[in-house]
């Protein structure tokens, strides 16, 4: 099984990850209706929304949201707070942004590292195919990545956790143009140790300009966060890319 079905599924990966909050995903929010109005870009698809955090708060913003995830739990937990908020302009689907074709949009946003999850280098350059078979001619594509240049050279080999009294351990390398994350959690509540793995490709901005320019993506500005900073290649916390068709 690839390793983003079974722990994205996992209950351990909300929790560990808990600090994702509504706070953060408001920020990022707010940023993409600066760059994306939503007069002018009201049909959104949300590729590889997760549990909807973005999506949700988009949809509240006043656009017409679809999130797709390849993870059913997460798409179930999407759609229950979906509900909760009363969200009518909202829709969640089950299914794998490689193969995604349906419907056409404004614009597409692929948020907070979604990208690069697949093994082989085609599978991954598939998504921009789909995402400009997507878009509607002058439609944007939003592609929010960690700064590659700066994982290679910062990333924290080692580090120790808890939650809810649950210890964890964390590896990280890099390792065949990727980075490599064990995550393995020790304790009697899960009878034993359970360990689960990410890896990411460490796409570099040539390639990813050069992958979108195949695709009939134009890429037009490179951001470095959340509050729209000039992208520096060795500072910045986001390399976050917008094309258009």
């Amino acid at each position: 099984m690839s390793w983003y079905k079974d722990w994205f599924d996992s209950p351990l990966y909300e929790r560990i990850y808990a600090n994702r909050d509504e706070r953060e995903a408001r920020r990022l929010v707010d940023w993409v209706q600066n760059i994306l109005p939503v007069d002018d870009y009201s049909r959104v698809l949300d590729l590889g929304c997760g549990r909807g955090r973005h999506a949700l708060n988009l949809a509240e913003c006043g656009y017409a949201v679809t999130g797709v995830d390849l993870s059913g739990a997460a798409i179930d937990q999407a759609r229950r707070e979906a509900d909760r908020r009363n969200l009518e302009n909202i829709e969640f689907i089950v299914g794998d942004m490689r193969k995604w074709r349906s419907g056409t949009y404004d614009a597409v946003l692929n948020l907070f590292t979604s990208f690069g999850y697949f093994e082989k280098d085609r599978e991954n350059a598939k998504i921009m195919e789909n995402v400009a078979q997507m878009l509607r001619s002058d439609g944007i594509f939003l592609l929010d990545y960690f700064n590659s240049n700066r994982v290679r050279n910062q990333y924290k080999p080692y580090e120790t956790g808890e939650i809810e009294e649950i210890p964890y351990e964390i590896y990280r390398y890099v390792e065949e143009g990727a980075i490599f994350k064990e995550i393995e959690f020790d304790s009697s509540q899960l009878n034993g140790k359970t360990s689960y793995r990410e890896r990411v490709k460490l796409y570099d901005l040539e390639w990813f300009e050069k992958t979108l320019k195949n695709h009939r993506l134009t890429l037009e500005e490179v951001y470095g966060d959340y509050d729209g900073s000039n992208y520096q290649p060795e500072q910045s916390s986001r390399m976050i890319m917008l094309a258009r068709k």
